[in-house]
């Protein structure tokens, strides 16, 4: 009798052999990665030229002015930073200048402890990872680039995620700490999908941080087909995709909103399931398969990622909403968050904060807060879940903070 140990070692060297025997479609899988920079971005010559012109003052010496980059996801924001500084900095090397070129991912760092140890591991400052107040690791960077007169441009993607989290001190510490690494200098990009991201920002803050600001806008589908041809080309081997399977993940991602990281992950993950099909091309019915699987992963991705708190106002706007739809406004959907942290043993967040956290919520796809205008009443905002509390719950059930909340 065949034991369960020995049939799925029997179903992996299969899987594995026929990985091993099979056609790939990939001449190069990092291509269509998220972090991919090419070294060519179509139709965004006005947005490079305006960054490379707004940073070009490092080269000789000066302070770039502070940069609030907009647009929806997958506008070519972030490649286009990335490159300008790239280039900046091969640059900076040749002509021997001294210069830091700093990326860090505020969503991904998680906390403005993790986005302050970015920017000293850049600048080559050693921070233990733990242990330190954030005024401590502020205060020690300062030094440090003051000692070293350290010219530095750090740019902070998804800034509004750590505005939102944890409010707007940091940055105003950030610019405005010219005196105190005087002669060096610190210049912010500041990236944001929100476009509103500016109006949650003090008044101290804006003045500082959004001396030039540059919006991306969204791509055509006609754009998106000439980005993916080019990205296919480099990414593919040639006659390993059909032109009618470009054409429709250009016309599926034109569709929404013109967002070209859609595309190119449509187009990978297909490229992935023609793959493990063994066929030899990537085609249409490959493209849609790779849709339906996309759309489930980044609810369930979205949900997963988000902040403990995140998640306790989504749970909060499905709970008010279920019963009475007049229980969907901020103020319900407040106190009943106030509820549920009690729940769980956290202090609740202001009103301010949370009213970001639905903002940012509402960005997401996983909730509509819409302004509401009651005339001499005031306005409030409307919260209406786009997820059912099904599909919350399913995957708030393996976060062992809030399990207890899911009734």
């Amino acid at each position: 009798m065949i034991s369960d140990q020995d049939r799925d070692r029997d179903t992996l060297d299969t899987i594995f052999s026929k990985a091993l025997q099979g056609r790939t479609l990939f001449k190069n899988h990092k291509a269509l990665q998220s972090d991919f920079v090419p070294d060519h971005l179509p139709f965004r010559n006005t947005q490079l030229s305006s960054i490379a012109e707004i940073l070009a003052p490092i080269l000789h010496g000066s302070k770039p002015s502070n940069l609030l980059i907009y647009g929806k996801t997958g506008t070519g924001k972030t490649a286009a930073a990335r490159h300008i500084t790239t280039k900046l900095a091969q640059t900076a090397q040749k002509k021997r200048i001294d210069s830091n070129f700093i990326y860090c991912n505020a969503r991904m760092s998680g906390t403005e402890y993790r986005t302050l140890c970015e920017l000293a591991i850049g600048i080559g400052l050693k921070i233990p990872f733990t242990g330190l107040a954030v005024t401590e690791v502020l205060s020690r960077i300062q030094h440090f680039m003051k000692q070293h007169s350290l010219k530095t441009i750090f740019v902070i993607d998804e800034i509004d995620y750590l505005i939102r989290a944890y409010g707007d001190d940091l940055l105003y510490d950030l610019t405005s700490s010219s005196d105190k690494i005087s002669p060096g200098f610190l210049s912010l990009i500041g990236i944001s999908n929100d476009l509103q991201f500016k109006e949650e920002l003090g008044a101290r803050v804006q003045s500082r941080l959004s001396e030039e600001e540059l919006v991306f806008p969204p791509y055509s589908a006609e754009e998106l087909r000439t980005i993916l041809n080019e990205r296919a080309t480099v990414a593919l081997n040639t006659k390993a995709y059909t032109t009618a399977a470009i054409n429709l993940c250009s016309a599926l991602s034109g569709s929404e909103h013109g967002d070209a990281r859609r595309a190119v992950d449509l187009l990978r993950i297909a490229g992935e399931i023609a793959e493990r099909e063994g066929s030899d091309q990537l085609d249409e019915r490959h493209v849609r398969i790779a849709l339906q699987k996309i759309d489930q992963d980044r609810v369930s991705e979205a949900l997963k990622t988000l902040p403990i708190h995140a998640k306790i106002v989504l749970l909060a706007s499905i709970y008010s909403s279920q019963n009475d739809s007049t229980h969907s406004s901020s103020g319900f959907v407040y106190d009943k968050y106030s509820e549920l942290c009690k729940k769980t043993g956290l202090e609740a967040l202001t009103t301010r904060r949370v009213s970001g956290l639905l903002t940012e919520l509402d960005t997401l796809g996983l909730l509509t807060a819409a302004v509401v205008n009651y005339g001499r009443y005031g306005r409030t905002k409307k919260i209406t879940p786009q997820i059912s509390f099904a599909v919350a719950s399913k995957v708030f059930e393996s976060d062992d903070t809030i399990k207890h909340l899911i009734h």
